[in-house]
């Protein structure tokens, strides 16, 4: 059992905003080993967990790919996994190890050959046609390898096209938009068309037309792909921000074990199965 008081410490440290950082920084310096420190942080996420709502529940999910007549290809075995709501959640595993297969079935892009996901507890692939394309449309927010944006639009009408899909009237739409470019820091590129943008600042302005839908979720498929490593840590920490500040629930694809790290929960996939779930030592709660 982990001393109570290096618990009691972490939670006093948060409550007065030291980043997890600086908490594990400042118990080094007076003697606490690793070890001590990285059990403290795993048993108040645990049970962090333990009282969180599930959002998302994946049961006995498998998904098997046809190659040609009488051959098939399985891409996912036999997947069961609670996500929590307001948790940020990475998927790591080798190329084929079915990392965006699993992210393409919860965002409804494609579909299982048995199993269910249940999301609030329905089960979203028994959705009719009409309520999987307004799933699609505004509680799950995608933010692609490719940042898709469109190439005639600038920044800020990129999100306001997004807010305009879901409803918003022009004024409200333009507003929200600006609120959204300001948050990312992109202000002075809102009139900015993609092709006079950076890397990583078309990959922000991506990341805001996500955060433009009225979501729940935001499904983030090796987003950092094209990015330099300044720009990805950049884009991990953005997740982050979004994750605490908008209480969006974040499943994030990415082969780099060093990101993935930095989310809550690490799951592990290895040939289509779930190798291990790792418990990160230094969420952030």
């Amino acid at each position: 059992m982990t001393d109570q008081k290096l618990i009691d410490y972490i939670h006093q440290c948060r409550e007065f905003k030291i980043s997890d950082e600086d908490i594990v920084r400042n118990l080094l310096s007076v003697g606490w080993s690793h070890n001590l420190i990285d059990s403290a942080f795993a048993e108040i996420s645990l049970k962090f967990a333990a009282a969180k709502e599930i959002l998302i529940a994946i049961n006995n999910l498998s998904k098997e790919y046809e190659l040609s007549k009488n051959i098939k290809t399985p891409a996912l075995k036999n997947i069961n996994l609670d996500i929590y709501k307001g948790e940020f959640l990475s998927i790591t595993g080798h190329s084929g190890s079915g990392k965006t297969t699993l992210l393409n079935l919860i965002g409804l892009i494609d579909f299982p050959t048995s199993g269910e996901i249940l999301v609030n507890n329905e089960n979203i692939h028994k959705f009719k046609e009409k309520e999987k394309v307004e799933y699609r449309l505004k509680f799950a927010g995608f933010i692609f390898q490719f940042f898709n944006l469109l190439d005639n639009y600038t920044a800020l009408e990129n999100i306001i096209f997004q807010l305009r899909l879901q409803g918003y009237g022009r004024r409200k739409s333009k507003e929200k938009a600006k609120e959204i470019l300001k948050f990312l820091g992109l202000e002075t590129k809102a009139n900015s068309y993609p092709k006079e943008l950076s890397g990583g600042e078309q990959q922000r302005a991506a990341v805001g037309r996500a955060l433009a839908k009225d979501s729940f979720l935001i499904l983030a498929d090796e987003p950092a792909a094209h990015l330099d490593s300044k720009n990805t840590q950049n884009l991990i920490s953005l997740l982050r921000e979004v994750n605490v500040k908008f209480k969006k629930t974040i499943i994030l694809v990415t082969h780099e074990l060093n990101y993935a790290k930095q989310a809550d929960r690490t799951v592990e996939l290895k040939d289509g199965a779930i190798l291990e779930i790792l418990q990160n030592s230094s969420p952030h709660i």
